[in-house]
């Protein structure tokens, strides 16, 4: 995938940058929705509150735009270990500045890129990809060591939609990262989102092995 050409900062720990809450018996993941104008972050970010019923979704104005934050505790927690508590940020909007996505991507365990399939706007999510690249290395991510996962959405809005050959459009290798399709009216716009968490909390569960 042509995200892994990007020039790579090593992130500071050699490790997962989960955050361990030991004195509250609890890890943090951060999770960052990104991804074009109107690709439908917020109503992610909105469901993704909804169904996981612990946390109402919180706002914050960032560089012209609206960042938007939910939390929730993951149903298992680690093996002999600690709860493990997801958040996940997103910002909608046009920012005025790229420190806005930087700030965003910082310390995030894992990314959800998310396309918006309306064909008016899907010849810029190519551009938007790769603007999204640069910024996470401004931010120190360490591809190496992210989960990445794309999202299609509102792909019933473009007739006959392949997602290979988006696939080959934004320049990804068949199976080269985990993707997920969903619809404008679909209820299950979280599914990318609670993948990539899954995925962070099995290199968590696969650390704690090898530590032991």
């Amino acid at each position: 995938m042509f995200l892994k050409q990007a020039p790579v900062r090593k992130s500071p720990t050699p490790s997962t940058m989960a955050h361990w809450e030991n004195d509250k018996g609890e890890v943090i993941i951060k999770i960052a929705v990104v991804g074009q104008p109107g690709a439908g972050k917020l109503q992610i970010i909105n469901q993704l509150a909804a169904a996981h019923g612990q946390s109402p979704v919180r706002t914050a104005v960032l560089s012209g735009a609206e960042c938007a934050r939910t939390e929730f505790i993951w149903p298992e927690p680690l093996p002999d270990g600690p709860f493990v508590r997801v958040r996940v940020f997103t910002i909608s909007g046009t920012p005025m500045h790229q420190a806005a996505e930087q700030c965003l991507l910082a310390d995030a365990d894992a990314i959800v890129y998310v396309v918006n399939c309306e064909p008016s706007t899907i010849t810029a999510s190519r551009e938007c990809l790769l603007s999204m690249t640069k910024n996470a290395v401004h931010a120190g991510v360490d591809w190496g060591d992210t989960v990445v996962v794309m999202q299609y959405n509102r792909a019933d809005l473009y007739p006959g939609f392949k997602p290979s050959d988006l696939d080959g459009w934004l320049g990804i290798t068949n199976g080269g990262v985990p993707r997920h399709i969903t619809s404008t009216q679909g209820d299950d716009l979280g599914v990318a989102a609670n993948d990539a968490a899954s995925k962070v909390i099995a290199k968590l569960e696969k650390q704690l092995v090898g530590a032991n």
